[in-house]
């Protein structure tokens, strides 16, 4: 379907300017608000909400929960490598023979269609863009690989030619030297100023009512950047994400004044979760497993060891320098990652014999169960009450476990996503999702069922998410009154298409 940039905009057609900071750390700006004066002004002037997200349990959903306007159980998207069950291996979203069963409608599509004119920049975890009834642009500068899309090929090439074609390039979820940190604090803030660049090039140069964009690079400094000295953590100024923050501040400032500049814009500036100390403890949830596997097969559990490394791949992952990896990394490419990262973790399993497994995520707990008539190779048999059975099994193990060093549980608690996400897609999802109770990296843990187990966290992740989520809105008098109505991150897309239908009757009330 064409752009609809042709269509007449009357004088009395609203401007809405969406700008999301992904994962940015609402209590670390508040702290140092001297230092971020657009944050600051917005947070004076504007209508703050806090609102509610599923990134507690699932760190990946919120992009397309904001997108959808729906719950993870209805798209069923939760990492951008997931779980294909018929092919018992990891897919990427964007791959076609796992994109077609995650696509999902924009709450934008509907507006573009009736008429408000629409630009879609740099949002993420869209798929099918070739489809958009509006000018849209996706991963182009964004917190994870995958190749760029669009429904205009000449806007995407223009932006590329002009701002470069990834300025934010990759990560390596590995420990990082000084210098390595260095390099990426300046690689993300000249991204953050591209980003910027590019945001005023679309603008200025295609018509617009309503326009969405998204800033990556707090995210990405966040998880590597994050101010913490701990070994876990890769090592970095201080300052250094700061700087990151304070270049998106600039750019947020430049992007808000051009489409200010006409007296009749409203502004929504929103995160969809948060960023904190690393306390993951996923680390532990494989070898856990494996010998959860064990004791519900009725085999001996051996009382001690490091991190198991069931095979080759896993292997090598664990042992090569972070260094050596994190350049292998950078050269090998999403396809070569992608089958070391399915040989890791599904190379040598006896799918026969394993009742439940790790499903890839950000650093929260999600356990996948062997379900016969779902997945290739299922074990657990829901016909007769074997697979309630194992789960129920597994969360009390699990809450039994501690860690060594301080006699606290590992666990806080596990949520079956039957009760909290369901909806058509559910089955893509993980089926527990554990709330980890420590505030940093365990080393050791124990309990009477898996002994004791060794092992350490290796991303070089010294920040990770957090369900905080929040919007500003600044702007008309009816724009502020409809975000006092805001709770959570589905009601941003009611909140947009509100707007537009009170204002001009161009789209329908939600």
């Amino acid at each position: 379907m064409p752009e609809n940039a042709d269509m007449p905009a009357p004088d009395a057609t609203p401007r809405l300017l969406m700008v999301g900071l992904d994962a940015i750390s609402l209590p670390y700006c508040q702290a140092h608000l001297d230092r971020l004066p657009v944050l600051a002004g917005l947070l004076r002037e504007g209508v703050h909400r806090p609102l509610q997200s599923a990134a507690r349990h699932l760190q990946a959903t919120p992009w397309p929960t904001f997108n959808s306007a729906s719950g993870p159980g209805h798209h069923g998207q939760y990492f951008p490598l997931q779980w294909v069950a018929a092919e018992q291996r990891f897919r990427r979203i964007s791959d076609p023979q796992l994109s077609r069963s995650l696509e999902y409608e924009p709450f934008w599509y509907g507006l573009a269609r009736a008429g408000v004119r629409t630009i879609a920049f740099d949002m993420a975890c869209v798929l099918g863009d070739e489809h958009a009834p509006c000018l849209q642009i996706t991963n182009w500068s964004y917190q994870s690989t995958g190749a760029a899309g669009t429904s205009n090929p000449g806007a995407l090439q223009e932006i590329r030619r002009r701002f470069g074609r990834r300025p934010i390039g990759v990560e390596v979820p590995v420990a990082k030297t000084a210098a390595q940190s260095a390099a990426l604090r300046d690689r993300l803030i000249r991204a953050a100023s591209a980003k910027g660049d590019a945001a005023l090039h679309l603008m200025q140069n295609h018509p617009w009512d309503l326009f969405l964009m998204g800033f990556y690079e707090a995210h990405r400094a966040g998880h590597n950047l994050w101010p913490i000295a701990e070994d876990f953590a890769s090592a970095t100024d201080m300052d250094a994400m700061l700087r990151v923050y304070e270049e998106t501040d600039r750019q947020l400032g430049r992007v808000i004044a051009a489409a200010r500049a006409d007296g009749r814009c409203d502004v929504c500036v929103f995160a969809l979760h948060g960023m904190a100390p690393n306390r993951a403890q996923d680390h532990f949830l494989a070898p856990i497993l494996n010998r959860l596997g064990r004791a519900w097969r009725g085999e001996p559990v051996p009382p001690a060891a490091k991190a198991d490394t069931t095979n080759l791949m896993a292997f090598l992952r664990h042992a090569l320098p972070p260094g050596l990896q994190y350049r292998i990394t950078q050269l090998a490419g999403e396809r070569v990652q992608d089958f070391v990262v399915n040989r890791a973790l599904t190379g040598g399993v006896d799918w026969a014999g394993t009742p439940s497994f790790r499903a890839l995520t950000g650093g929260e707990g999600a356990i996948r169960l062997n379900v016969k008539g779902r997945e290739r190779h299922g074990m657990l048999d829901p016909a007769n009450g074997e697979v309630d059975a194992h789960a129920e099994w597994l969360i009390e193990r699990l809450l039994e476990i501690r860690v060594d060093a301080t006699g606290e549980p590992l666990v806080a608690s596990v949520t079956r996503t039957d009760h909290a996400f369901p909806g058509p897609r559910r089955d893509l999802l993980p089926d527990l999702l554990i709330d980890w109770a420590p505030d940093r990296p365990a080393t050791r843990i124990s309990s009477l069922v898996i002994g004791t187990i060794e092992a350490h966290l290796a991303t070089g992740r010294g920040g990770n998410h957090t369900g905080d989520a929040f919007a500003i809105v600044v702007g008309s008098a009816d724009a502020m009154q409809a975000a006092e109505e805001l709770e959570d991150i589905k009601d941003l897309g009611a909140f947009v298409t509100r707007l537009f239908a009170k204002l001009t009757g161009k789209a329908r009330a939600a």
